[in-house]
């Protein structure tokens, strides 16, 4: 970026503003998200939203999904989606009503996947490419990561996508209106899925149950899944799985690797918790303890949020003593 704030193909080249770049267009404008105005959705776009939302300190965020042309997520897999070349997802922040940053994740012919946040102009027509990153973006506590970072979450999922999934997607629109919305249901009715399932899928159990599981899912498993590098040393599981979901809760492959669980030590430091959930006990759960302490070494998730999530937290509780 210049002096004058416009962008040129600097984002391209390592520079001044630090060590990393990026081969994704250097303008937001150029991604085909939005029309002209930059609020308008460009056509072959479509918003979505997750069942169970990542936590992201207090940023509302919106979401968008665009597939190439004639084809089809292979769904062979229920539990991790394959996507076509070409496919691309944004995920806008707004933080203090302020529209912060967007971000983009695209996959290439080659199945690789580039990744890169766009930080958002004052007059809010456009958005600069900053793989590099910046810091209390825009007057507001919120950072936007470097593409490293980006790429360190998504890198724990098989084909790197987190939130548009069978689980994610199974809810009616939250606009019963909108026709560019997609949920399971739509995606199955266009026909988008090599392999669609008979119906959408619901998580059983009680409701502090069904949002517990699915906000371990959404916040913990993208990273801690069976086909995840946090999940080799640890065979720390906490990804839903589809077949997991017709049994009661306590058959979840999940549930049972968590509750009344001894700890794994594999590092020096960590929180003085013999269990990894203990059953009616915080003091003793030290996914309950990770979760609420940060700036440790042991501190979850490592990335992307500085504060605790306060409904999380009492929805952990809720459920660790409902167990006791």
């Amino acid at each position: 970026m210049n002096a004058a704030g416009s962008a040129s193909d600097d984002c391209h080249r390592a520079g001044a503003a630090g060590p990393l770049a990026t081969r994704l267009p250097c303008l937001l404008s150029e991604t085909g998200l939005y029309a002209a105005d930059m609020v308008t959705l460009s056509q072959g776009v479509h918003p979505f939203s997750p069942n169970f939302a990542l936590w992201s300190d207090s940023a509302e965020k919106q979401r968008f999904i665009a597939l190439p042309a004639g084809s089809k997520i292979d769904t062979s897999d229920m539990d991790y989606w394959t996507f076509p070349a070409g496919t691309k997802l944004w995920k806008e922040f707004t933080r203090d009503g302020v529209r912060v940053e967007t971000r983009l994740i695209e996959k290439q012919a080659s199945g690789a996947w580039y990744a890169v946040a766009y930080h958002w102009r004052s007059d809010q027509q456009e958005a600069d490419a900053v793989p590099n990153g910046v810091m209390n973006a825009s007057g507001t506590p919120h950072d936007v990561p470097d593409s490293d970072q980006c790429l360190t979450c998504h890198s724990q999922m098989p084909d790197k996508v987190l939130g548009f999934s069978a689980i994610q997607l199974s809810h009616a629109k939250l606009d019963a209106t909108s026709e560019l919305e997609w949920t399971l249901d739509t995606l199955m009715a266009d026909g988008l899925l090599t392999s669609p399932p008979a119906k959408a899928f619901t998580v059983p159990g009680t409701a502090v149950e069904r949002d517990v599981f699915g906000y371990l899912h959404a916040n913990c498993g993208t990273c801690h899944n069976p086909k995840g590098t946090a999940n080799t040393q640890t065979g720390l599981d906490m990804w839903l799985k589809v077949a997991d979901l017709a049994g009661p809760v306590s058959e979840f492959s999940v549930y049972k690797g968590l509750v009344d669980k001894d700890i794994v030590w594999l590092d020096a430091e960590h929180p003085e918790a013999p269990k990894r959930i203990a059953p009616g006990s915080l003091k003793d759960s030290a996914v309950y303890q990770r979760f609420i302490e940060k700036g440790k070494t042991w501190s979850m998730p490592p990335l992307a949020t500085e504060d605790v999530d306060p409904k999380g937290k009492k929805l952990l509780e809720d459920w660790i003593l409902s167990e006791g």
